[in-house]
């Protein structure tokens, strides 16, 4: 990445940033409205319909997505776009037809599994069709270089969904997935209209070709690759309604949607810097993937585990203003998940690394995804029949640790990056913070509440100073987004075949 690409990074960013908190915006809204409005065991079924739709979107949606961003920004990046958009073509047609037969499956399994009336089964059957549309969408956006029209679309759409929930719920009606339906099929409309307008805006470039076997092999790690990471933390809801009490459901449910704007920063990284990295990837640019992961991952680490610290302190207040009193009892699961997020997020940028270069590189998140999930699930089956919803937390707090161990190091090493002191310090420090926010004074709010946070939040800011103070100088750092780092020099021979 060279010195002038830098502010049109940072623009992309905080143009995903605002978008993507109206995303999660929405869906907190939602999940709130909703959990007011019923009771647990309602909330917890409309949860689990929503856990199907999202879970289903990914199984080929989400490979797709991601090689919408990748292959359109390479192709861009090499200087072809009539490639780009014949990759575009390819995959969107491919993606249409397993969003519907999806959705028609996903309902089909729902409606078996848990009975629900019709108007919910049609309503999950849009809202999976929907939704899977809109990830492929919104890539396409990302990998033309349409990251403002992005942001725009999806500002207005997510007020739409929310005024649409506000609707339902004030009204008394039960339609709680409806809005959200109407939030994603106006995306896509909008969507694919400013889509064709580039087209028709560039002289509609015809012709192209791609490697439709790299591509197709992508999509199809990025699918599963997708479901083991994405899919697991939706499919908790789903353990949930196996193993756990029909109120205990309804705690895994609220903790998934106030995790959610946890990602707001890695995801808008991440919608700002894989097609980057994708066209650096395409340009021959390593050296500027290196920068931008470097950067990202100290950013990530070093913001979000005060943030981190912070949740889990007041856990048991945050489950009470979402969905009231009773919802409290949910808080050691919310923990957990909280704890999770942080592998989770972390990860991030290291997996946008890995997936933007070759198929070889590619698999390496794709594997230990896969891993991280089965072990996730073989420690939910031994310890939810006994520890109900909070055996489900742990194991997916065990099995993200599990996804993002590998993807980190590999490009630790691949990089040579120097990490370890920094990630051992943030993962030490929310390990304290998860054994004191168990402590019965933290049960409430209260001055020994406020007391007691104060000073873990102060000791985590004395012992991330350095780090803090790296990131400082990172940031004033208009023109090389990261600091000194020792030169690296030609990969070796097994670092190559990674």
């Amino acid at each position: 990445m060279s010195a002038g690409q830098t502010p049109s990074i940072v623009r992309a960013g905080a143009l995903s940033m605002v978008a993507l908190v109206a995303v999660g915006g929405t869906r907190l809204v939602h999940g709130s409205l909703t959990s007011h409005a019923t009771d647990r065991a309602t909330y917890g079924l409309v949860g689990i319909m929503l856990a199907a739709s999202l879970v289903a979107s990914l199984l080929l949606p989400g490979g797709i997505s991601s090689g919408l961003s990748k292959f359109i920004a390479f192709h861009r990046g090499a200087g072809d776009p009539a490639s780009a958009w014949a990759v575009h073509r390819s995959l969107s047609r491919l993606g249409t037809v397993a969003a519907v037969l999806l959705g028609v499956a996903a309902t089909g399994v729902v409606h078996w599994a848990y009975r629900p009336d019709v108007l919910d089964s049609l309503s999950l059957l849009a809202l999976t069709v929907s939704y899977s549309m809109y990830t492929m969408d919104k890539a396409a956006l990302y990998g033309h270089g349409l990251v403002a029209r992005y942001a725009g679309i999806e500002i207005v759409t997510s007020l739409l969904a929310v005024a649409g929930t506000a609707v339902v719920v004030l009204t008394g009606t039960t339609t709680y997935l409806l809005p959200l339906c109407v939030g994603y099929g106006s995306f896509v409309v909008l969507s694919r209209w400013r889509l064709r307008s580039h087209h028709r805006a560039e002289g509609r470039p015809a012709g192209g070709r791609f490697p439709r076997r790299e591509v197709m092999a992508f999509v199809l790690l990025g699918s599963v690759g997708t479901v083991a990471s994405a899919g697991f933390l939706q499919g908790t809801q789903l353990l949930a309604g196996r193993f756990a009490e029909p109120s205990e459901v309804a705690h895994v449910v609220a903790a998934v949607t106030l995790i959610a704007p946890l990602y707001f920063l890695p995801r808008g990284l991440a919608l700002a810097l894989f097609p980057v990295m994708a066209g650096a990837q395409g340009a021959g640019d390593t050296s500027a993937v290196r920068r931008q992961v470097d950067s990202a991952t100290r950013l990530l680490a070093t913001t979000m585990t005060p943030v981190l610290l912070l949740g889990l302190l007041v856990a048991p207040v945050v489950l009470s203003l979402f969905g009231g009193a009773r919802y409290a009892a949910g808080a050691d699961v919310l923990r957990l998940m909280l704890c999770a997020a942080f592998f989770g997020i972390v990860q991030v940028p290291s997996v946008n690394a890995l997936a933007s270069g070759s198929v070889a590189r590619t698999r390496i998140p794709v594997a230990s995804a896969v891993t991280g999930c089965l072990v996730g699930l073989v420690l939910v089956w031994v310890t939810a029949p006994r520890l109900g919803a909070e055996g489900v937390a742990l194991g997916y707090l065990v099995g993200t640790a599990v996804t993002a161990a590998l993807p980190v190091l590999a490009v630790r090493r691949i990089h040579r990056l120097p990490w370890a002191g920094l990630l051992a310090r943030c993962a030490g420090l929310l390990a304290v913070g998860l054994v004191v926010s168990r402590l019965d004074v933290l049960a409430g709010w209260s001055w020994s509440t406020l007391g007691v946070g104060a000073a873990l939040l102060v000791g985590a800011l004395i012992v991330l100073g350095r780090d803090l103070n790296l990131l400082r100088r990172l940031l004033r750092a208009r023109r090389d987004p990261l600091p000194a780092a020792p030169p690296v020099a030609a990969a070796t021979a097994s670092e190559r075949t990674l």
